[in-house]
């Protein structure tokens, strides 16, 4: 058994200032010279983008849907290593998931799963009294859940906060632990995909030392790292995800990591380790040159945003083209995918070219194109997943491809999710693998295991 100081901190509805709470936990803790992990319940990459700044520690995404629920606790466990306290971020309301009828997908189901106690973030702005007939609710909802505390947001007065507080706690007898007045000042930008990346903002650490002292001044820190501590021990797991021993240093593995290019689930970065790459990470903004390496990576980011100045870098737009004719493995995602075609149409209409690998061109569109889970049969063989997986994914995209010749080779029949044109995802040129879907290795090691295998058979050839 081992002790993780932990605390799930959840909102009663998506857009009532949990991100904002969470963060800000981290940052407060973080200035007390705590080492705090960060996760997010989901596959949401922007959110973690956040944590991770704050904490100086890469933040880890929690989702039962791309990772069996036995490697849960085995991501977990392991992202926390040395860190004081875990704050697990969830996703949209506590109880919203994959169903209407039971946990599946929701905050409440990782909360479950991790056995941990949740503080409730709730949109007080509207109400008074009421504020104790909405937790009442959720507490009554599932009285198995242990719902330790409330954070009220978006108060207009000490009055207000007194009428709220008063209001939940007589009810429900559950504390209220902070209660948070209207900051303008505090609200995080956004963007057709959500927050604005990390990595695009330059006024980060005057924001984030401003969100820190903020939740400093009106939540009780001491008697949230008090439910922290409460949590119970979990237990050691045996080694499903990971290899036991890290491999032998085998191939050495290219990731395109920059302004452009920056959603990773950082558990894939920790497994390509774990079973044998040397990471490598390069900047097709910023770098001319390639780094010698046996295979890359690319994932997913804005590239529609930063496509002036991808286009400018043709030096190494043509070096991955070349790379890649002459077989070297490549897999992206999203972005990366964008990258790999023709061209990229933002949304003013504007046409930049990019790597070219793919003879299509990729045009930003005014509505979500996908937002989803995604499900799929894996019909060719690839550098990554074999013949006759099934794999699971997400997308979530505001873009289509256009121009996809006849003949394209698609390795990917989608069961769930639109993929590249509605039937198909995982297009295949050369050992070039690329798709809208966003895979967790987590899924599966046998992913991380092929694609290192792609890597080493490659090197042997060069």
């Amino acid at each position: 058994m081992r002790k993780i100081p932990r605390i799930v901190i959840s909102g009663s509805y998506s857009g009532v200032g949990k991100t904002t709470v969470a963060t800000g936990l981290m940052g407060a803790f973080r200035n007390r010279k705590m080492k705090v992990q960060g996760f997010k319940v989901g596959p949401d990459y922007i959110d973690t983008s956040y944590h991770t700044m704050i904490t100086n520690r890469y933040a880890r995404n929690l989702d039962t849907w791309m990772v069996p629920y036995e490697g849960i606790l085995e991501l977990f466990v392991r992202a926390f290593q040395d860190a004081d306290i875990a704050i697990i971020e969830g996703a949209m309301g506590l109880y919203d998931g994959a169903s209407g009828v039971d946990e599946t997908g929701s905050t409440a189901e990782m909360a479950r799963i991790l056995n941990a106690p949740v503080i409730l973030v709730i949109d007080a702005s509207d109400m008074a009294r009421s504020a104790g007939a909405l937790v009442l609710g959720y507490q009554k909802f599932d009285p198995n859940l242990r719902l330790a505390g409330v954070i009220a947001n978006g108060l207009g007065s000490t009055t207000h906060a007194k009428w709220v507080k008063d209001a939940i706690e007589t009810h429900t007898n559950i504390p209220v632990l902070g209660t948070l007045p209207i900051r303008n000042k505090i609200k995080m930008p956004e963007r057709h995909l959500g927050l604005i990346p990390t990595l695009e903002r330059g006024e980060l650490d005057s924001y984030f030392s401003t969100l820190a002292d903020f939740i400093e001044e009106n939540v009780n820190l001491d008697t949230i790292s008090e439910i922290a501590q409460s949590a119970p021990k979990l237990p050691i797991q045996k080694s499903k995800i990971y290899p036991k021993k890290n491999k032998k240093k085998k191939v050495r593995i290219g990731i395109a990591l920059d302004e452009a290019f920056n959603f990773y689930y950082w558990d894939n970065v920790d497994m390509l380790k774990a079973y044998g790459a040397e990471i490598i990470f390069f900047s097709p903004i910023h770098n001319e040159k390639l780094p010698d390496v046996d295979g890359i990576y690319i994932g997913g980011g804005f590239p529609e945003v930063l496509a002036a100045k991808l286009e400018v870098n043709k030096s190494i737009r043509q070096k991955i083209k070349k790379r890649a004719e002459e077989g070297m493995p490549l897999y992206a995602e999203c972005g990366g995918l964008m990258y790999l075609t023709d061209s990229v149409i933002n949304f003013s209409g504007k046409a930049f070219q990019m790597v070219g690998l793919f003879p299509g061109i990729t045009i930003m569109t005014k509505k979500l194109e996908a937002m989803c889970y995604t499900l799929a049969d894996v019909v060719m063989h690839t550098i990554i997943p074999r013949k006759g997986t099934k794999l699971k994914g997400h997308e979530f995209h505001f873009s289509t491809i256009t121009n996809i010749p006849r003949d394209a080779s698609f390795a990917y029949k989608m069961k769930l999710g639109k993929g590249i044109n509605g039937k198909y995802d995982g297009w295949i040129e050369y050992n070039v693998l690329a798709s809208y879907m966003h895979m967790h290795f987590g899924y599966d090691k046998k992913l991380v295991q092929s694609f290192i295998q792609s890597c080493e058979q490659y090197q042997r050839k060069k």
